[in-house]
C-alpha cells in the first residue's frame, strides 16, 4: 500500500447523493481530502486509481451492496490493508457481523452524529498511518539485514530465528590486504583514511559480484570472501583468481595506488550465522586459516596458493613454484604463485 500522504485521503460510497455531499463537507472541513463514490462498481474503480487511507462504506446499494465491495476489497493483497467503516441504518445492524467477518473495522449508524464519524474516521486514520509507518520501519529493518547477510540466510533468519549451520565441501576463500596500511594511517586524518579505504572495498565488493564471490566481511583493511559457498561453481579456484587479479588492477589505480597481497585455498567450510545484537555470516576451517596464511606469505601485487590449489589452476593460468616453504602453524607446503596477467596493471581487464 502507499504510504499515507499529509492529507488522508477518504473514499465515501455511498448511493444517495445528498450523503455524499453530508459527509464530503465534514470531511473536507477537516482537512481530508475526500473520494465521493455513487455506487460499489464506482467505488472499486476508484480505488485502483488510487488507494486511499480509509473507506466509508454504505453498506445497502443497489446493483453491488456494501459487503460485496468489502469481499472484493480485502480478497485482494494490493487493497486488503486498507480499513473500512461501514455506514449503516438501524434496520440493519444484522448484517454486521457478516461485514465485520470480512474484515470491516469498524460502522457508524445512520442518521449519525457528525463528531462521532470525526472521531471514528480520525481514529483509523491515525491507526492506519501508524501501521504504514510500522511496514516502512520493517521494511527498512530487513533491507538493511540483507546488506549485512546474504538474502536466503536473512530470510532463514527471519523465518526461523535461527540459521542451520552447514558444511560445503568445495568453496575458495580469498583474502586480499592493502599493503603498507597501519603506515598510511599514521600519515593521515580519520576522514581521509576511512574515505580512501571506503572505495577500494566497494570497488572490491563490485568485482566479488561481477566473478561470482561473495564478500563475507573486511578485517581491518583485509577483504575477505568465498566462491562457490551458496551458489556452486565449476572452478571456484578460477573464480577467485579472476577476482584477484582484478583487485590488484583496481587498487593499483585508485589515487592512493594501492599494492595488494591475495591469498587464496579451495577445500571444506563450515559456514553459519554468530551473534544476536549483531549478527555475523562467517565461514571457519582450516580452508580459511590456509587463505589466510597464503595472503601474509604473498609478495605485493601478487596471488599465492597452495599446491593443492594450484592444481586446480594450472590448466588456467601460468604459476611460479615457490618450493617448500614453512606454513605457521601448517608445517612446510608447497607454495605457488600467481602473477596478474602484464596488460592488468595497464588499465585493461583480466580474462
Amino acid at each position: 500500500m502507499e504510504p499515507p500522504t499529509l492529507k488522508p485521503r477518504i473514499l465515501v460510497v455511498d448511493d444517495i447523493t445528498k450523503n455524499l455531499q453530508v459527509v464530503g463537507t465534514i470531511l473536507r472541513n477537516q482537512g481530508y481530502e475526500v473520494m465521493p463514490a455513487a455506487s460499489g462498481v464506482d467505488a472499486l474503480k476508484s480505488v485502483r486509481a488510487q488507494l486511499p487511507d480509509l473507506i466509508l462504506l454504505d453498506l445497502m446499494m443497489p446493483e453491488m451492496d456494501g459487503l460485496e465491495v468489502c469481499q472484493r476489497l480485502k480478497t485482494d493483497s494490493a487493497t486488503r490493508q486498507i480499513p473500512i467503516i461501514f455506514l449503516t441504518a438501524s434496520n440493519e445492524m444484522e448484517h454486521l457481523v457478516t461485514a465485520f467477518s470480512m474484515g470491516a473495522v469498524d460502522f457508524v449508524t445512520k442518521p449519525f452524529n457528525p463528531s462521532e464519524l470525526l472521531a471514528r474516521v480520525r481514529t483509523h486514520v491515525e491507526l492506519q498511518q501508524a501501521r504504514a509507518r510500522l511496514r516502512e520501519e520493517k521494511k527498512r529493518s530487513d533491507d538493511m539485514l540483507r546488506t549485512i547477510l546474504p538474502p536466503d540466510v536473512a530470510d532463514e533468519l527471519q523465518a526461523t530465528g535461527r540459521v542451520q549451520p552447514r558444511r560445503f565441501e568445495s568453496v575458495g576463500v580469498l583474502f586480499c590486504d592493502l599493503v603498507g596500511f597501519t603506515a598510511y594511517c599514521d600519515q593521515h586524518p580519520p576522514e581521509e583514511i576511512v574515505e580512501d579505504l571506503q572505495h577500494v572495498v566497494e570497488g572490491f565488493e563490485d568485482l566479488a559480484a561481477k566473478h561470482g564471490l561473495e564478500k563475507i566481511k573486511t578485517i581491518g583493511d583485509a577483504f575477505m570472501a568465498t566462491a562457490g559457498l551458496r551458489t556452486p561453481l565449476s572452478n571456484p579456484a578460477w573464480n577467485c583468481v579472476q577476482c584477484a587479479r582484478d583487485m590488484i588492477a583496481t587498487a593499483h589505480r585508485l589515487p592512493t595506488q594501492w599494492q595488494v597481497r591475495v591469498g587464496l585455498h579451495v577445500g571444506p567450510v563450515v559456514a553459519g550465522v554468530v551473534g544476536r545484537r549483531k549478527y555475523q555470516y562467517d565461514v571457519w576451517g582450516d580452508t580459511v586459516n590456509l587463505a589466510a596464511r597464503m595472503q601474509e606469505a604473498a609478495q605485493p601485487g601478487s596471488i599465492c596458493v597452495t599446491g593443492q590449489t594450484w592444481r586446480l589452476l594450472s590448466a588456467q593460468c601460468q604459476g611460479i613454484a615457490l618450493g617448500s616453504v614453512d606454513v605457521k602453524g601448517k608445517g612446510r607446503l608447497e607454495l605457488f604463485r600467481i602473477e596478474p596477467q602484464p596488460e592488468t596493471l595497464d588499465g585493461a581487464q583480466s580474462s
